[in-house]
């Protein structure tokens, strides 16, 4: 019992943190108190980086861009830290399964929540595509690859959310191959992470893979109205890739 209730609290501690922390309006933050402009006043009303840029200018949706990226980041390693390196994770393992991939997935998870439907905005926000990036490309040589792809279908497609949506979709599918290669072989996701096998980091299973794949869900429903514009062939291209 007394296991039972320090794992759910610790649980409701790692996503209350990262929605939270997810929720911080950074495109808000510094439109409101560097240029006197909301970015959701224009445009798409997103708060984004894709929309501050548009806004604000490149250099600021590029600042943006990276911020969301970091407080991503920072809900995942940081509730990975404490549970890994601060002598608790023992309270962690039910029967012999490793419940932290929970915690800190779960942290990471609702950090990009947050900022789709962050409570300082009435639950609105961006779209959770930069977020989602940072994240995978945080993790391991392979997801940072899966990344780039975005800038390979932004070049064949002219289109931002479109590529946005693609990207996502590639990155659930790699996660999942990943999860089950490595529990069919019996073999280390440790070992495709950035620590190479050296760090404790964290694992690429299958708690990854399931919010992955409920990630790409939500950034797909975050673009329904994109993709009815794609559809009508209405969506903003962009002109400066050749």
């Amino acid at each position: 019992m007394e296991a039972y209730l320090i794992n759910s609290l610790a649980f409701l501690l790692s996503i209350v943190f990262g929605y939270l922390l997810g929720s911080i309006p950074n495109g808000v933050i510094i439109g409101k108190l560097f240029y006197k402009k909301d970015p959701r006043d224009y445009y798409s009303h997103n708060s984004g980086g894709t929309n501050s840029g548009r806004v604000l200018g490149k250099k600021i949706g590029i600042l943006v861009t990276i911020l969301d990226m970091l407080k991503t980041i920072a809900s995942l390693y940081i509730v990975f830290a404490i549970l890994e390196f601060t002598g608790i994770e023992n309270y962690f393992i039910w029967q012999g399964y490793d419940a932290k991939p929970l915690f800190y997935f779960g942290s990471a998870f609702f950090s990009i929540i947050g900022h789709c439907y962050s409570i300082f905005l009435k639950f609105k926000g961006g779209k959770g595509v930069a977020s989602t990036l940072g994240l995978n490309g945080s993790i391991s040589p392979i997801l940072f690859g899966c990344d780039l792809m975005f800038f390979l279908f932004l070049k064949r497609k002219k289109i931002v959310s479109l590529s946005s949506i693609l990207t996502s979709v590639t990155l659930s599918i790699a996660t999942w191959i990943i999860a089950i290669t490595c529990y069919c072989l019996s073999y280390s996701s440790i070992n495709l992470t950035w620590s190479f096998g050296f760090l404790v980091f964290p694992k690429i299973g299958f708690e990854f893979a399931i919010m992955n794949t409920l990630i790409s869900l939500l950034i797909i429903y975050r673009h329904k109205e994109n993709i009815n514009r794609i559809k009508n062939g209405t969506e903003n291209k962009v002109t400066w890739i050749k």
